[in-house]
Formats: structure tokens, C-alpha cells, sequence
């Protein structure tokens, strides 16, 4: 499919889709749309930023009888801004259908400040699982027979934050016909069986390999042995990114790096799950507004957010799942652009780098120093060489032995263990300083025999 319009919608809803500058469908929309206008259930896996919003709400609002008053699609989020940014793609297309009802249930203000409230039954309703089940399941304000399809988006964060009880209370309310569409960046084993009481098997459409945009790049940076703060004011002042999302894996990292970059004349906002409902909201709107050119976050950023022309994103730390690292890469590189993913790494971090650099993605590697960021051609591998196995002439072992039995006493004393393990560690220096010795007496000889047949060489010449 290379237009909306081949999908067979209406003409009104082709309209509104070029008015609102939406011509070609994305590859994962063009796999979607077409299973989800049958009404059939499906579970959705792509890169971010590959246009899952889209991919149900356009037949969801193709489906739509907007003459009938009554609830007739829900949409899961795990986050209020992910349940935000949905409301605002979907209320944009009511400009062209002016009878299309639109609610958003993800706070206790996004109700009091609704006219409407929970009086008026909305055609969609987008919340968070907490606010819904309130609504939905607990308080019974809405006949849910009508409701016809579900969407559960970014399915692996709700499993995440434990959100499933709070769907499975709600999804007992609804006709066992209900269609359900599940989008997801990644899926594991619990999710899938989590899905299964839902949806069964119907449909599963596999994303591209990329885990997120080939328009993104990736690079390792070793930042040696400066601390992480000094390493991210470095980086900074090298690379001058056009605006930069710093990822940490704990609010109160996340909390000292913004205090360092303020303390430090950088200019920042921060965003962590620490803010409070109205404090998140000002800084959504901030960053929007392009008011700063760092953002430093947690992951609830890193899941489903739209932030137009985010150049460069620096990962601090990874998660502890390491697959989670793509969603915070996929905030660069959207909307046709070009972008870079920065991971940070040293010695002791190396393991999961490693990891990471494991999950088949194209990649460089470099070293950041205080005044340059340069190119490391013997990559991670070099670090992570294995150490030689050692082997032990029969004189090292006999001499250990020897060691620790001098050492032993017959009597338990004080500090024997402490002693004992001095006295071998004493023979083992011997056997170090032999082998350097022996090392560097090699490293002559060589050198020697060099300069030797170098020195053969121009005789013979002559």
C-alpha cells in the first residue's frame, strides 16, 4: 500500500488524514490497518516510532458509528503523557468530525475539567489502567455492551508497572466479542501469556529486524576513568548536540546528573516519575517549546513519547533489561530524520555493553576524552579479551604448597588465614617478577635480532 486512500476508507476520513498531512502509511500501517478494518484481533511488534498510533486509530475511527451515543472503543496506556499524546492524535481528526466524541481518563483533573465528564458517554475513550478501571469497572459509568474494540499500547510497559489486574478488571465488564489490538516494541514469554487470555493467536505481525529506526546510530563510549558527570560535561561541550534526551535508570540519578549540568552553567529540565502530575505537565510542555536543548530523564520518557528533532540521546547506565535500551534510542531518528544514540561505558560496565552489543545491531566504538571524542578501532572485543589461561610448572605449585604449609600453624591463632594467604601471595610475586623479566629479556632479544638482520641486510646491498 502506498496511499491511505487504497485501503478502502471513506472519503471523509481520506480527507482528514491528508488535511492533518498523513499521505503514505508506514510499513507497519500498511500491514495493520487492512486485519484491523476486518476486526480482527492482532498483536502489533515494530520499532518505535513506526506509526502504531496510526495503525488503530484510523480504523478505529473507520468503525465508528458516531451516531450512536455510546462507548465504543477503549485505548490502555501505561503513562499519562503516552495517554496524553494519544488524546491528541485522535481529538485532532473531531476538527473533521465535528459528532466524534473523544475523552481522556487519566488523572482526576482530565474529569473534573471536562464538561462532560463521565456523564456523556465519549465513542473513545484513552486513559491510563488505573483511571479507567475506576471509571469503567468500579464506578459502572458507562454501558460497556457497546464497546467493540480494545487497544492495549505499549503492551510490555504495562506488564512492566504490573498494570495487568487493573485490565483484567476491566476486560470483565466487556462483550466476550470485543476485538483487541496489543502494540508492543518487545514481547517476551509472561507477555505473551499474559495476551493469550485475550486474544488468543489470531494475528502476530513481526516488525522490522531493527529493533529501532535504521535511521539511528548507534556508538559505545568508552569514557575511561572519569567519573559519569564529568564524562556527560565533556561530551556536551565536544559533540553541542541540537537537543539531546539524558537517560539514567534511577530517579535519583536522574536527579543529581540535572543538579550537576545546573550547578555547572548547563541549561536543563528534568523528567522522572519524582515530578509531580502538574510539574510533568510543565515540563512536557517546556520541552515542546524547545525551551532547553538537554532533557534528562528516566525511562518513563523512553516509552511512546513524540518529541520532534531530538538530534542525540545519551544513555548514562542501561536498564537492567538491556532490550529496553531501544526504546530510549527509538526517540531519535523519527519522522524521516536522522539521529545518534550515545552509550556510556567503562571498565566496570563493560559486562553490559557487552550484552547489548550482543543483540545484533550495527554499531562503532569510541573514546571520550576530556577536550575529543575519537574513534575506537579495537572496539568493545578488546576489553573484553579473556584473560590467558594460566598454567603452573610443577616448581609454582610445589612452592604454594610449601608457603601455605609454613604459614599453617597447629594452633588457630589470630590472623592465620591473613598471614597464610601473605606467604602465598609472596611466592606469587616471585613468580610475577620472573615472568616480567623474562618478558622484557624476549622483548631485547628480539629487538637485537632485528637490528641484526636489518644490519645484514645493508651489507648485503652494498
Amino acid at each position: 500500500m502506498s496511499r491511505f486512500t487504497e485501503f478502502n476508507l471513506s472519503p471523509e476520513l481520506c480527507r482528514a488524514l491528508s488535511k492533518l498531512g498523513y499521505e503514505n502509511p508506514s510499513p507497519v500501517q500498511s500491514r495493520v490497518i487492512p486485519k484491523a478494518l476486518q476486526g480482527k484481533s492482532l498483536v502489533c511488534q515494530s520499532e518505535t516510532g513506526s506509526g502504531k498510533t496510526h495503525s488503530y486509530l484510523v480504523p478505529m475511527i473507520e468503525m465508528t458509528d458516531v451516531n450512536l451515543s455510546r462507548l465504543q472503543n477503549i485505548v490502555i496506556c501505561p503513562s499519562r503523557e503516552l495517554a496524553r499524546q494519544v488524546f491528541d492524535f485522535a481529538f485532532a481528526f473531531t476538527k473533521y468530525f465535528p459528532k466524534l466524541k473523544v475523552r481522556l481518563y487519566s488523572s482526576e483533573a482530565d474529569v473534573s475539567q471536562n464538561k462532560e465528564g463521565v456523564n456523556v458517554p465519549p465513542h473513545i475513550a484513552i486513559g491510563t489502567p488505573g483511571r479507567l478501571k475506576e471509571i469503567l469497572s468500579d464506578s459502572y459509568c458507562f454501558d460497556l455492551h457497546g464497546v467493540r474494540r480494545v487497544v492495549l499500547d505499549e503492551a510490555d510497559m504495562l506488564l512492566e508497572l504490573g498494570y495487568f489486574e487493573d485490565i483484567d478488571d476491566v476486560y470483565q465488564k466487556l462483550p466476550e466479542s470485543v476485538q483487541t489490538m496489543v502494540f508492543s516494541a518487545t514481547m517476551n514469554t509472561e507477555l505473551k501469556c499474559r495476551l493469550e487470555r485475550y486474544i488468543g493467536s489470531e494475528f502476530l505481525f513481526q516488525g522490522e529486524k531493527d529493533k529501532t529506526s535504521s535511521r539511528v546510530a548507534h556508538h559505545f563510549v568508552d569514557i575511561k576513568h572519569q567519573g559519569v558527570f564529568e564524562a556527560l560535561r565533556s561530551f556536551l561541550t565536544v559533540r553541542k548536540p541540537y537537543f539531546a534526551l539524558v537517560f539514567a535508570s534511577t530517579k535519583e540519578m536522574v536527579k543529581k546528573t540535572q543538579s550537576f549540568l545546573k550547578e555547572n552553567g548547563i541549561d536543563s529540565v528534568m523528567f522522572s516519575g519524582d515530578l509531580d502530575q502538574r510539574e510533568r505537565k510543565q515540563a512536557i510542555r517546556r520541552i515542546r517549546s524547545n525551551q532547553y536543548s538537554v532533557v534528562v530523564c528516566s525511562d518513563l520518557l523512553a516509552r511512546g513519547i513524540d518529541l520532534e528533532d531530538v538530534s542525540d540521546v545519551i544513555s548514562l547506565d542501561l536498564p537492567s533489561d538491556s532490550s529496553y535500551y531501544f526504546h530510549r534510542a527509538g526517540r531519535t531518528g523519527r519522522f524521516d530524520k536522522t539521529g545518534d544514540s550515545w552509550i556510556f561505558y567503562n571498565a566496570d560496565s563493560l559486562g553490559k555493553a557487552l550484552e547489548l552489543a550482543s543483540q545484533g545491531f550495527a554499531y562503532d566504538c569510541n573514546i571520550l576524552k576530556k577536550d575529543s571524542l575519537v574513534r575506537n578501532p579495537t572496539g568493545l572485543e578488546k576489553n573484553a579479551l579473556p584473560a590467558k589461561k594460566r598454567t603452573f610448572s610443577e616448581e609454582q605449585i610445589r612452592e604454594v604448597k610449601k608457603a601455605k604449609a609454613e604459614a599453617k600453624s597447629d594452633k588457630v591463632k589470630p590472623g592465620y588465614k591473613k598471614k597464610q594467604k601473605m606467604a602465598v601471595e609472596k611466592v606469587k610475586n616471585k613468580f610475577r617478577r620472573q615472568a616480567i623479566q623474562k618478558s622484557i629479556k624476549a622483548k631485547k632479544d628480539a629487538r637485537y635480532a632485528e637490528k641484526a638482520r636489518r644490519k645484514a641486510e645493508r651489507d648485503a646491498a652494498k
